[in-house]
């Protein structure tokens, strides 16, 4: 019985030192793994947003700073500018009436553009008329033409031949680009002297330049041999061969300009072949002294090269 008495006391020892049944103690433990878990998600969900946080908070002080620094491209048109000028003008010759849908224009570098739409079915004239410049009649034939006139800015008429009679609307020329200059002779104006009726004394010239320089050449020191005769320089770019009625030329000599020249045909004819200068403006300090005695001459303030009045 001693024996029995000792083995019950050491196996309830034994019994109180492992603690509770296993299936008490694995409870206990799956509950503590999910109290970590739960800790632990909580700990990853904390760092998450306060991560989403941190970046939101850098991009709006980027923001802010770039909002700081950066100004509206030159670029761009302000609110409220006036809307900018074509840089052409078209004129539609229809049956029914001329048609020139704007009302103002801007010139380029050698002038104003125009596009005529020629509806009639049969060539037609369009004229231009400015301040101090008049076209000749242009031909156009019918569909679209591209004519340049070097007409200087202000207010204009444009009109086009519609059974038989001329058709004119008024178009407002503003140099926006500041492309004109009034050509201007480069002595004062109290030294131009003015000749007039200066045979070309050469038969059939085509060249209106040719023209001018020999009608010109018994009248200037040194003779002009070394003269640029060209195109008036109203626009930088403008042509002899842009259609006027009041063809001239402009002389220039060591870069100055020293004379313009208009040059006529046959009964005052505004084409080729030219046979008279029938007025020439002309710096008096180049003149030889004294003037030919055939040459009718006077002494007269320059003015703007233009037609002659109407």
């Amino acid at each position: 019985m001693t024996d029995d008495k000792d083995l019950r006391s050491e196996l309830e020892r034994l019994a109180s030192s492992v603690g509770d049944p296993p299936e008490h103690g694995l409870e206990r433990v799956a509950a503590r793994r999910h109290r970590r878990l739960r800790r632990r998600r909580g700990a990853v969900a904390t760092a998450a947003v306060l991560a989403v946080l941190t970046v939101g908070l850098v991009a709006l002080a980027e923001r802010r700073d770039r909002h700081d620094t950066v100004t509206a491209s030159e670029a761009a048109q302000p609110e409220g500018a006036p809307a900018e000028l074509p840089r052409e003008v078209q004129v539609v010759c229809d049956p029914t009436g001329i048609v020139v849908p704007v009302a103002s224009v801007r010139p380029e570098r050698d002038g104003l553009h125009i596009q005529v739409v020629n509806s009639l079915g049969a060539p037609t004239v369009l004229e231009v008329d400015g301040d101090g410049w008049r076209s000749s009649d242009i031909e156009v034939q019918p569909g679209t033409s591209e004519v340049r006139q070097p007409v200087p800015p202000g207010e204009l008429t444009i009109g086009c031949e519609i059974a038989g009679e001329m058709q004119r609307r008024r178009v407002d020329l503003v140099d926006a680009g500041g492309f004109y200059r009034v050509p201007e002779l480069s002595c004062d104006q109290a030294d131009a002297v003015t000749l007039r009726d200066l045979p070309v004394g050469v038969p059939e010239v085509t060249n209106i330049s040719v023209a001018a320089r020999v009608a010109l050449h018994p009248y200037l020191t040194g003779g002009n041999e070394d003269d640029e005769i060209g195109a008036l320089r109203g626009y930088q770019s403008q042509r002899l061969s842009d259609a006027t009625d009041d063809p001239v030329v402009q002389v220039t000599r060591a870069g100055k300009v020293i004379a313009f020249v208009h040059v006529r045909g046959a009964d005052g004819a505004t084409s080729a072949p030219w046979t008279t200068v029938s007025e020439a403006d002309v710096c008096g300090s180049v003149l030889v002294t004294p003037p030919p005695t055939e040459t009718t001459t006077s002494t007269t303030a320059s003015t703007p090269v233009g037609p002659p009045p109407a």
